[in-house]
């Protein structure tokens, strides 16, 4: 580092005996000084903003996003209308029985619950498998498949997993169902012969979504899918997608993914749901935490 060394507040060491240096090229500087002036925040964050890379013009989107500007076009990933027309189908034409294939983690748990909870809405008759950690391990195998084809299912469709699973999901074609994937997981193989797979990192997706966790992903399919639903049913009542964002929130948070782009958005209109404390689960896990006050950011 070249030139004269500077230091935040005139604290030259802290207890450790380690000197805090400033690090802000002068574009950075003038970054600092613009976000701090134009939100009234304090210099110190002006400055972590600006040396993390968050210009002077994309603050805003950054202090304050929101859903309607940072969600993207969920048609914009890969087989995503597939999966979209395949699940519309199983609501519309033969109210279908959907199994939801999901992970014991909480991604897996709040996207298998987001699916639930907009096929209950339009009275469709769904059911949710979670794989039993130690004895059948992470992913959809051929019996489980089986079995969910055996009790009715007719879609299955697996959220958190199921893109290395081509072995389990050609089980359960032969047993006459069809498969959609909602994923984000990197692919380690040959994509599986499911009617959709949508997973933003999958080689040939440009949708530049590969941040998002399995229930972001779950949460654009159900924006396409009732997108389509308008139209296939102009008379249902609609969906209140909304107020499933505290899902998304919960499972961006717990899966560590980067609180970049849509994922700021659906955090922080995530809490704002979470406050309400409308779903009853989330509502028991909160009491039972003893969280006695509305919930935030530092919980």
């Amino acid at each position: 580092m070249t030139g004269e060394k500077r230091f935040f507040l005139d604290v030259r060491q802290s207890a450790t005996g380690v000197s805090w240096q400033h690090r802000l090229t002068e574009r950075q500087d003038m970054a600092a000084l613009a976000i701090a002036q134009g939100h009234g925040v304090p210099d110190i964050v002006a400055r972590v903003l600006a040396g993390r890379g968050v210009s002077a013009e994309h603050s805003e989107r950054f202090l304050d996003p929101t859903i309607r500007e940072l969600l993207p076009n969920p048609a914009s990933l890969t087989d995503m209308e597939k999966a979209a027309a395949r699940l519309a189908d199983a609501i519309v034409v033969a109210r279908e029985k959907v199994a939801i294939f999901g992970d014991y983690d909480v991604d897996g748990a709040a996207s298998s619950a987001l699916l639930k909870r907009f096929l209950t809405h339009f009275s469709v008759p769904s059911e949710i498998y979670i794989p039993d950690r130690i004895f059948e391990g992470y992913g959809p195998n051929p019996e489980a498949m089986r079995e969910l084809i055996s009790r009715g299912a007719k879609l299955i469709v697996t959220v958190d997993c199921g893109t290395n699973s081509a072995t389990s999901i050609e089980a359960a074609r032969e047993a006459g169902a069809d498969v959609v994937v909602l994923d984000h997981h990197q692919v380690g193989g040959p994509l599986p012969p499911a009617a959709a797979v949508v997973n933003p990192n999958r080689e040939d997706d440009l949708s530049g979504q590969g941040h998002l966790c399995a229930a972001g992903v779950v949460f654009l399919c159900l924006v396409q899918t009732a997108k389509l639903l308008r139209e296939r049913l102009p008379d249902a009542a609609p969906v209140d997608l909304l107020s499933m964002l505290d899902l998304v929130a919960l499972a961006t948070v717990c899966d560590v993914v980067p609180l970049t782009g849509v994922n700021r958005a659906f955090v922080v209109k995530g809490l704002q749901v979470l406050r309400q404390q409308k779903n009853e689960g989330l509502a028991a896990l909160a009491r039972v935490s003893r969280i006695g006050e509305p919930i935030n950011t530092f919980h």
